[in-house]
């Protein structure tokens, strides 16, 4: 169960590549809060990738069906913001 502070959750948000920054803000920003107790650990785990491991799953090259509510929920968001 995940009990980490936002503040925290912001900071390990902050990656090496700003796509990647903007992808896990936006899933913090809009939907963590809301999400469900296994949604919040699945990000948890999200955060604790590598930035290219991850950044193959957000840009689709990878895919682990575990993770797609959240990289749904990413992509949808980063549309959203781009329109």
């Amino acid at each position: 169960m995940s009990s980490e502070p936002l503040a925290k959750l912001r900071w390990r948000c902050r990656r090496g590549m700003r796509e990647l920054d903007e992808a896990m803000r936006a899933y913090l920003d809009n939907h963590y809060e809301s999400a469900a107790e296994e949604d919040k650990d699945l990000f948890l785990e999200l955060l604790d990738m590598q930035d290219p491991q991850l950044f193959r799953l957000i840009s689709g090259k990878d895919k682990d069906d575990r993770y797609d509510p959240i990289i749904n929920a990413i992509k949808a968001r980063l549309k959203e913001a781009a329109s």
